[in-house]
């Protein structure tokens, strides 16, 4: 019997950090990139579509803000997680609703960290 996997998805507008994010999610077994997306129009119009997905890493800063891709988006998320360069919009992203706000650069540990807090029980990665 296949394990549970959680369904991910990444809407970035830089593909530097979908490729760290798509990397990340492939080092944690239980977790399965379904789409990632440079264009958050084109995200909300297909994630809404979709199952409902377990994890949406989102940034902020985009041609569509990441607040309100959030707002859309959240009955058709279970976890909003903010990944984001920029610390000021920290506040803004918990009154979204966000569930967790990480800083970039990102580093796997934290990322591993926030998933794991996120689920309740620590997911094994395999480095």
């Amino acid at each position: 019997m296949s394990e549970k996997k959680y369904r991910c998805a990444i809407v970035d507008n830089d593909p530097i950090s979908i490729e760290i994010l798509s990397d990340y999610i492939a080092m944690i077994p239980k977790l399965k990139l379904t789409e990632s997306y440079l264009n958050p129009l084109v995200a909300v119009n297909e994630i809404k579509k979709q199952e409902k997905i377990d994890f949406l890493f989102l940034d902020i800063k985009m041609e569509i803000s990441g607040l309100d891709v959030a707002v859309i988006l959240r009955e058709h998320v279970n976890f909003i997680f903010f990944v984001t360069g920029y610390s000021e919009h920290a506040l803004a992203a918990f009154s979204v609703e966000g569930d967790s706000f990480l800083l970039k650069p990102l580093d796997f540990s934290k990322f591993l960290f926030t998933v794991n807090r996120a689920i309740g029980s620590p997911l094994n990665s395999e480095i």
